[in-house]
């Protein structure tokens, strides 16, 4: 039975854009997140083993399930009937345990585009979101080369982003030495997958801080800018229900991404775009 849980697990990584186990295992921050070797991972997919329950919740993040989905909830039960069998599931634990929602509901549109960007992507490591989070000025310089497709030197990124030329040239060696971009032969520095989705890894106790930190940067630059679309309102619904609808949300903002050019154009300009869910209070 350890053979479902591993084809599922299998299934939610390559779905979640990792093509190979050690891609998943290493752009997730490795044991220090998984909390297991990659020897061990590797049984694990292969269905000699099974993680513990309590470090689920750590898969289910690094596989971009939401708890409560039909994902999340279709996750649970392979490792469920892996771990005590499918005739002692269906008889002790199935009847106790919530009906599986239905799937999220998404188009043949959204389901085209959510391959079309997971075809190309590029995982950045918990290590990596520690360069970039590490202060202003890398986030900065971070934001302006992962959305360029051009080399840039120190002295015009400084100009460009309003930030001095000492800032620019420790950020971009910073990012270099991070394997976040790469320095050319004529001292100018380069994303080289310009145009990949960025992928950010799951949120962990070790890197709460780095998270904060970054999510602040992020803000202030938000805060600086000028609103162009709001659309919002206040609706009562089932939890249950309304967390399926999770994964539909996270990719429209995802297929903004369609829209993105790597190249400065007459009205070209760095846009925020954020999707968000508040529960107000029970009623």
């Amino acid at each position: 039975m350890k053979l479902l849980f591993a084809k599922t697990l299998k299934k939610h990584r390559e779905e979640a854009g990792f093509s190979t186990a050690y891609q998943f295992f290493h752009k997730n921050g490795g044991e220090g997140y998984l909390k297991t070797s990659y020897r061990m991972y590797l049984h694990i997919e292969h269905g000699k083993f099974l993680p513990p329950f309590k470090d689920l919740p750590l898969y289910m993040y690094a596989l971009h399930i939401m708890p409560g989905t039909s994902s999340g909830i279709n996750f649970l039960t392979a490792w469920f009937k892996a771990a005590y069998g499918e005739e002692a599931f269906g008889t002790l634990l199935a009847p106790i345990l919530i009906k599986s929602p239905e799937e999220s509901v998404a188009s043949p549109l959204h389901k085209a585009i959510d391959k079309l960007l997971m075809d190309r992507t590029f995982h950045i490591s918990h290590k990596q979101l520690g360069a970039i989070a590490r202060n202003r000025s890398n986030a900065l310089c971070w934001t302006a080369l992962c959305n360029d497709e051009e080399a840039w030197k120190a002295k015009d990124l400084a100009a460009t982003l309003g930030i001095s030329l000492t800032e620019s040239g420790n950020s971009l060696r910073e990012l270099a030495k991070a394997k976040l971009i790469k320095r050319l032969k004529t001292g100018a520095y380069k994303f080289p997958m310009a145009g990949a989705m960025i992928e950010y890894p799951p949120p962990h106790s070790s890197t709460a801080e780095i998270s904060k930190r970054l999510l602040a940067i992020r803000n202030e630059m938000i805060a600086s800018g000028r609103l162009m679309f709001r659309r919002s309102g206040i609706i009562r619904a089932s939890l249950l229900k309304l967390v399926n609808c999770f994964p539909l949300l996270s990719l429209n903002v995802s297929t903004a991404q369609t829209y993105a050019t790597f190249r400065k154009e007459k009205d070209s300009a760095l846009f925020g775009v954020e999707c968000k869910v508040v529960k107000i209070r029970d009623f």
